[in-house]
């Protein structure tokens, strides 16, 4: 687009870091964005493979620096040579014969957590993760998982060669140490003066499956999605990404991906496996439910005890069955949706509720929404395999059923936001905030021009006045406000502006009258042009206007600030100039 030349700012959601997203123009880096969120890790995205991105964190601290922990009859020495090829690896040695030779760190973890180390026989063949309630042990001659004790939910073994294995440990308790013991054999830490085993690089982590190892020193470290990591997401398949904003969400389930919990109730003769297949991650932590040979609703479900609107979602994939039904009652398909996993259509609405399919990414993963209004405290979160034979009861065959993956309920919401992980208590994700100040020589004196590409979500207009972009001065009482809101029940589109603390102008149109559907989500081009008493609002090239008014001065720019909500922002630029009507409309049509 030649217009792009003639920008003062241009923010193509391209680079980014913790806190901060870079502007294509200016070049001296005095166009960058700030960047916040602070959610704890409770951000995920889409990334460039299609796949669901987390923030992740070692909650290990010293990973690699076994001097730092508590040596109980051992020996513990560096130098050693690693599964990488480096020579940081360490070998563990019982220096007195008998049981519980190990070292340890301290922690204190609870709900669903994977312990993992790399680790290679030595002189001993045998090893153990454990602490005060459970402990696996692990096969290094022959790289097999012995016996599991306690609160084990899962352990695997996995060959990385020249002998070395990474050994990880999932469990569902509270734990207050980290042990890594020398054994020769299953079920038995029993071991003799000099039996040794070599360790490298210990991880403890939140959720179902060891991810790739991160590094710590003398506190928790973190990769992935940061707390105030703008998200450059690419959902839907795009191949350029939208800087993703969002309102301040929580997910109200407490264990999203542990299905075989017992915070999940499984009824109607189902059978679920945890970590059975490829999850939307691309790890192996996705659930799979059977329905078994017996009439019923072969149901997982959760008790909710809360009145209003909600919505409520899971990612899903055909397995054998090629329907998921997904409701709010256990008693009946007139309380849910039956979604078709192998098209990625709604297969069943017979009360016609609101509902969504997404694919996420391009191995059959679906993400299926609902969104109800409930009047009485005692409703379900109901997920099931289904046969689509129009009946809640019906016969499975004990073999085919469904994967699930990433459940969430967002409590008094329209519509759904991204997945938020929990692992044992509600997560809240904080909204998304990007703004720049001190920008007031990139407005023009006697007119500018702000423009912006987004998608319109007409279930995100709820009649707060949901603002996109947000410029002031130096005060409140300069504006300019890029929104949408709702009056009399009508979806519309507003460009409002006050100078000097009085509003100059409100040019306020319906979104249908501008194209846009009230019930589909709709591609967006927003320009507005304004100049002293020349007021112009461009949405995909219809053109609204005002000739009246007075110019306010700008220093800054917001994007989702005050009333938040959806806004997949795409790109935004700022022209220190009014275009004319012929490059306003050239730049906002589609």
């Amino acid at each position: 687009m030649s217009l792009y030349k003639d920008a003062s700012l241009v923010m193509l959601p391209s680079a980014v870091k913790d806190g901060k997203l870079y502007s294509i123009r200016p070049t001296d880096g005095s166009g960058d964005f700030t960047f916040s969120r602070g959610s704890n890790l409770a951000a995920t995205r889409v990334d460039v493979n299609g796949l669901i991105e987390k923030g992740r964190e070692n909650l290990l601290t010293y990973s690699n620096d076994f001097s730092q922990w508590s040596v109980i009859s051992t020996s513990i020495n560096d130098g050693q040579t690693g599964y990488d090829g480096s020579s940081d690896a360490w070998i563990l040695e019982a220096t007195s014969a008998g049981s519980g030779r190990r070292i340890q760190k301290t922690i204190s973890v609870s709900g669903v957590q994977t312990y993992s180390f790399y680790a290679k026989a030595g002189s001993a063949n045998w090893s153990v993760i454990g602490s005060t309630n459970f402990a696996q042990y692990f096969d290094l001659q022959n790289g097999i998982v012995g016996t599991g004790i306690g609160a084990v939910v899962d352990a695997t073994i996995e060959s990385v060669g020249s002998g070395w294995y990474r050994c990880s440990m999932t469990e569902s308790s509270s734990s207050s140490t980290f042990q890594i013991y020398v054994a020769n054999a299953d079920s038995n830490t029993s071991v003799s003066i000099g039996d040794s085993i070599y360790i490298q690089d210990a991880q403890l982590e939140q959720g179902l499956v060891a991810t790739d190892y991160i590094e710590t020193g003398a506190s928790a470290a973190q990769a992935g999605i940061l707390e105030d990591l703008p998200r450059l997401d690419y959902s839907g398949g795009a191949s350029c990404p939208s800087l993703l904003l969002e309102p301040q969400r929580t997910n109200s389930v407490t264990q999203s991906e542990y299905f075989g919990s017992s915070y999940w109730t499984k009824a109607g003769d189902v059978t679920l496996t945890s970590n059975y297949g490829t999850s939307p991650e691309g790890l192996t932590n996705a659930d799979r439910i059977v329905a078994n040979a017996s009439s019923g609703g072969h149901i997982v479900y959760r008790n909710i005890n809360t009145t209003g609107t909600h919505t409520i979602s899971i990612f899903a994939k055909a397995s054998g069955y090629n329907h998921l039904f997904l409701g709010y009652d256990g008693g009946s398909l007139n309380f849910g949706i039956v979604f078709n996993l192998s098209n990625g259509t709604i297969s069943q609405n017979p009360a016609s509720l609101t509902g969504s399919i997404e694919a996420v990414g391009s191995n059959g993963w679906y993400r299926c929404n609902l969104t109800f209004n409930y009047a009485t405290t005692n409703y379900y979160f109901v997920a099931a395999p289904h046969d689509n034979s129009g009946n809640y009861n019906w016969t499975g065959n004990g073999t085919d059923g469904i994967l699930i993956y990433g459940a969430q309920i967002e409590l008094n919401s329209s519509y759904p936001t991204s997945y938020i992980p929990t692992m044992g208590s509600a997560v809240t994700r904080s909204y998304d905030s990007c703004e720049k100040t001190g920008i007031g020589s990139l407005f023009g004196t006697t007119g500018s021009t702000i423009y912006f590409e987004t998608t319109y979500y007409p279930e995100t207009n709820n009649g707060q006045g949901e603002r996109w972009v947000y410029a002031q001065g130096n005060s409140s009482s300069d504006y300019i406000r890029l929104w949408q809101d709702v009056t009399g029940g009508t979806k519309r589109i507003r460009a409002l502006v006050g100078a000097g603390g009085i509003q100059q102008v409100n040019i306020t149109t319906t979104a249908t009258s501008l194209g846009l559907s009230n019930t589909e989500p709709s591609v967006i081009k927003y320009a507005f042009a304004f100049a002293e008493n020349d007021f112009r609002m461009y949405v995909n090239g219809i053109v609204r206007t005002d000739n009246f008014g007075t110019i306010p001065t700008l220093t800054e720019i917001k994007f989702n600030s005050v009333f938040q909500t959806l806004f997949p922002l795409k790109q935004a630029l700022v022209f220190p100039t009014a275009l004319t009507d012929s490059e306003c409309i050239a730049l906002t049509t589609i």
